[in-house]
């Protein structure tokens, strides 16, 4: 057994250790959502949930719940997105999940979970369709928010597909588009936590600031039209599996260094926003801490000159990378990087649930 082999053994066990002790019963939901785009959101949930299933051998399920499929894209082989994007029309994928109920026939009994070749995680594929489902979604909200059994049904969609997958994961991964619209909401308002991936700019503490009061108002919202439910008798038990969904934490993307006398530093305009981000993330977004010593930082993915790129070509995570040359130090780099940041995720989740 090789000096690697035996850490990443170490490693699994002392997690597994950890995660058995949260009393886990079944799987917790996380969205990945940041309402500004181009935050490297997609690179994070594909990563992340590589290295949670391929070394510290979690089970993972990744819902690509972006219209824009772009998580698909990188998960699924040539071949694979070929045969699948081919067909007219598009079978099994997560538009196979809500369409049933947008028909009047209720919740889907089977969910469409494939593998992934490379990443080492189960996945629901995206579709452009789902796009097509934003109207429902957003005129159900209003039976809803009154009540309504309909409205209830359809926004809480993505909580029956949690409860059906729960007991065969640990995690329900959502891969999700950088809006506020109302299919970001029904995920939102089903998962158990939200994390957020972060470009070091402007934007970002502007989305910070959107995120905080949107979620809310609709969680006040969604809870009044439970309580007022026409027939409680209707109501789902997975309805209420969570009632105020909670902050894991953050993620920053180091896209701008800078190398003086051998050392590398974020250059200074950047430097002085990725400053700011601590603040605001705890000034807006503390009600959805699990303490006030609370420690949302996960970690910060640096700039790995073209292994992201390389990665989503080969359809291979970034830890996994084959190649050699210059790649075997950054795919180095990248074990570290999402080495520390699955312990950090762990830790957070223990504050939360402990």
């Amino acid at each position: 057994m090789t000096t690697r082999t035996r850490i990443s053994t170490a490693r699994t066990t002392e997690l597994k250790r950890r995660f058995d002790a949260l009393g886990q019963k079944s799987a917790k939901a996380i969205c990945f959502f940041n309402n500004k785009g181009g935050v490297g959101k997609t690179t994070l949930v594909a990563n992340l949930a590589a290295q949670l299933s391929l070394v510290d051998k979690l089970r993972i399920l990744v819902v690509d719940a972006d219209p824009q499929c772009n998580l698909t894209q990188y998960a699924l082989t040539d071949d694979e997105f070929t045969e699948i994007y081919s067909g007219d029309p598009i079978a099994n994928t997560i538009f196979n999940v809500i369409h049933p109920l947008s028909i009047g026939k209720g919740y889907s009994d089977n969910l469409p979970i494939r593998k992934t070749k490379n990443f080492g995680f189960d996945i629901i594929i995206g579709d452009p369709r789902l796009a097509l489902k934003e109207d429902l979604l957003a005129q159900d909200w209003r039976d809803a928010k009154a009540g309504g059994i309909r409205g209830l049904k359809t926004t809480f969609v993505f909580s029956d597909l949690i409860s059906k997958a729960s007991k065969d994961y640990d995690f329900i991964f959502f891969d999700m588009g950088p809006s506020l619209g109302a299919i970001n909401r029904s995920i939102l308002l089903s998962a158990d936590f939200f994390l957020m991936p972060m470009s070091i700019d402007i934007f970002s503490i502007w989305a910070i600031k959107n995120i905080g009061e949107a979620l809310k108002v609709w969680q006040n919202e969604i809870n009044n039209g439970l309580r007022l439910a026409e027939d409680p008798s209707e109501i789902n038990e997975s309805f209420r599996r969570n009632q105020k969904i909670g902050f894991l934490g953050y993620v920053t993307q180091q896209h701008k260094e800078k190398s003086e006398s051998g050392n590398v530093r974020v250059v200074e305009a950047y430097a002085s926003i990725q400053d700011k981000i601590p603040s605001e993330i705890s000034r807006v977004l503390r009600d959805f801490f699990p303490s006030r010593e609370y420690n949302p930082s996960l970690g910060t993915i640096k700039h790995l000159a073209s292994l992201a790129p390389k990665s989503q070509s080969l359809h291979s995570p970034m830890i996994t990378v084959t190649l050699k040359g210059s790649y075997t130090t950054t795919r180095a780099q990248a074990r570290e990087i999402f080495k520390g940041i699955s312990e950090r995720f762990i830790e957070n989740l223990d504050h939360h649930i402990l």
